[in-house]
């Protein structure tokens, strides 16, 4: 049953009605669908659209015009509400960050049927001069303007009729650390002595594990005596709701079980024991079932894999050396191992890459002594 009130139109002066009508439950999202609506001139007109709008709703021809959407903001989150249903929920939540970082600011309040090709050009000429991502911000422009056609809101997509601007050349930069650099890294680790610190980095460097993953470890995932590994979730932070999050690994092939080299498992025994003394003190049991090998100090709860960049800015800040990201560290250890002889198949395999495209476009920066050795084999090649 809608619910009508009267209300005086600030512009006119005039008493007009308004109302607000439940519809019935989306099949898409099961959420409850409300709609209000202003602007009626008499109560009974207000009863009599509201009515018409449950029998649409129910019969399926709720369309175009029915879901009074006026702003770009409004059909993306009638976008939002269908599409987080499709994806994982970490993908979604990045979906969501871009919106609100880099699309809203510029598109939230224009009417969706008052945007144009011209408008669309000017924002992604902006995206392109500010920001390496522009292509991924544009297509998901291009991605919620398609669902106005969708709704029978528009008739075509502007953003697809742009000249999509050259993409700017990449600055190099070395994110990743030759053998001499990880080994001063690790260096520094022991002279600061944290435990935590040393198997986080570690697992990253000589396993090629990615954050998310090494942070939703548990120590059941380990088998010390054939000194394995088993990835089977990762953490994630959602921005939405402010919570750390367990979720399936990034694809299939990042379900998998690691060899773990024998000093890599004497560090992991370390760590075990030195969590145990520490929370022991807080009457805190990391010996039950489903222990997480790195959590929050006192409390043991999930860690956010963000304080791993917390973790790597302190160490830097009291060492100094050249600086590489968390992500980094997965690099060096494909470059490494790249270095070492290891096969395209063998990294991929290592690295849970769905295919061998991932592996060679991320990581076709092989340290320099691989590339001094490459030119070396051909010289000695053509001399024999």
């Amino acid at each position: 049953m809608a619910k009508v009130w009267k209300y005086k139109n600030k512009r006119t002066n005039e008493n007009m009605y308004a109302f607000k009508v439940y519809l019935g439950t989306d099949p898409v999202t099961g959420k409850r669908k409300e709609t209000t609506r202003r602007g009626f001139r008499t109560k009974s007109e207000a009863k009599q659209t509201a009515s018409i709008l449950v029998i649409k709703y129910k019969n399926g021809e709720y369309t175009k015009n029915d879901y009074n959407i006026k702003t770009f903001d409004e059909l993306f989150n009638i976008w939002f509400e269908s599409y987080k249903n499709t994806v994982k929920h970490s993908t979604a939540t990045d979906t969501w960050w871009y919106y609100k970082r880099y699309i809203k600011p510029r598109f939230k309040n224009v009417r969706v049927n008052k945007i144009n090709v011209a408008f669309c050009q000017r924002n992604v000429n902006h995206w392109h001069e500010h920001y390496r991502n522009y292509r991924r911000i544009k297509n998901l422009a291009a991605q919620i303007i398609d669902y106005a056609i969708t709704l029978e809101l528009i008739d075509s997509n502007p953003m697809k009729k742009i000249i999509l601007p050259k993409p700017k050349p990449k600055k190099e930069k070395k994110n990743f650390y030759e053998k001499d650099e990880l080994k001063y890294f690790f260096d520094c680790l022991e002279d600061i002595g944290d435990k935590r610190y040393i198997a986080f980095f570690r697992l990253l460097a000589y396993t090629g594990i990615r954050r998310g993953e090494a942070m939703g470890l548990k120590w059941s995932d380990f088998n010390f005596d054939n000194q394995t590994m088993s990835i089977k979730r990762g953490l994630y932070f959602d921005e939405r709701i402010k919570k750390v999050i367990v979720q399936t690994p990034k694809t299939k092939s990042s379900i998998r079980t690691l060899d773990v080299d024998q000093e890599t498992i004497q560090i992991l025994k370390a760590l075990r024991a030195d969590q145990q003394q520490r929370f022991l003190k807080f009457g805190v049991n990391t010996l039950k079932a489903g222990q997480y090998v790195f959590t929050q100090d006192k409390s043991n709860k999930l860690l956010a894999p963000g304080r791993a960049d917390d973790w790597l800015r302190w160490i830097y800040k009291h060492y100094p050396q050249r600086k590489i990201t968390v992500h980094g560290f997965r690099h060096t250890h494909a470059s490494l191992l790249f270095e070492a002889g290891a096969t395209i198949k063998q990294v991929q395999d290592r690295l849970g890459h769905s295919n061998s495209k991932t592996t060679l476009d991320i990581y076709t920066h092989v340290t320099k002594k691989a590339k001094h050795d490459t030119a070396k084999k051909f010289a000695n090649f053509m001399r024999s």
